[in-house]
């Protein structure tokens, strides 16, 4: 696989949360060396849905990425919470400038649920085994994380290249009563910027050796 480039997102405060961890980590995850192999774009989206509905498209198509890494901040989440699923739908709740949205869903011609190839069971398992408490979960919710993991599926769908998309929730950092240290949060999305990295390459491989079995002519023609 080529040099990859991976785009990570976090999300800055909204009511009730003055202080977002996702934030947080998109900036220190910016900080440090990236893996091996790829390059690292981050960006921290104001939690607006006037904003995420401009310039999360706007990203996509600037950075075109090979694999997507949005993390969002739960209050309730006691672990990295992997997000299956994306909903076409959206709650009437203010935003970080007290604005509601003016529409019921993310878009009018969109499937009613989109799902990420990540298989989020085994993910959740793979940070487990590093002793890093995660679960799987089948709903971003209908905030503006699910807003901004639909816009981001729906785009992947329409791509000819391949681009994999995934969700995480993280819990409050420490100083807001979250259960994680700093230091587990960036080594948790460590280990999940690596599996996804994994997951890509073993995903671009297949399709190549596939590609390849159909031009062989000796296949094609039937000949062993």
């Amino acid at each position: 696989m080529a040099c990859p480039l991976v785009l990570i997102t976090g999300f800055g405060p909204f009511p009730g949360a003055a202080e977002n961890s996702s934030a947080w980590l998109a900036e220190a995850l910016a900080a440090v060396e990236a893996p091996s192999g790829c390059t690292l774009h981050t960006e921290v989206l104001p939690t607006e849905w006037t904003e995420v509905a401009a310039r999360g498209p706007r990203l996509l198509q600037q950075h075109r990425p090979r694999i997507i890494l949005h993390l969002g901040l739960s209050r309730t989440a006691k672990g990295f919470r992997i997000e299956r699923s994306a909903h076409n739908a959206i709650d009437f709740r203010e935003d970080a400038r007290g604005a509601t949205p003016d529409k019921r869903s993310v878009l009018e011609s969109g499937h009613a649920r989109l799902d990420t190839a990540i298989s989020t069971a085994k993910l959740a398992r793979h940070l487990r085994a590093q002793d890093l408490p995660a679960s799987a979960s089948r709903s971003a919710g209908t905030y503006l994380c699910n807003y901004l993991y639909y816009l981001s599926l729906h785009w992947a769908r329409q791509q000819e290249a391949p681009c994999d998309v995934t969700f995480v929730h993280i819990p409050p950092s420490p100083r807001a009563g979250g259960r994680l240290s700093e230091a587990e949060m960036l080594r948790g999305a460590g280990v999940i910027l690596s599996y996804l990295l994994a997951f890509a390459q073993e995903r671009d491989q297949s399709k190549s050796f596939a590609g390849e079995i159909a031009a062989d002519p000796a296949v094609a023609e039937g000949r062993p």
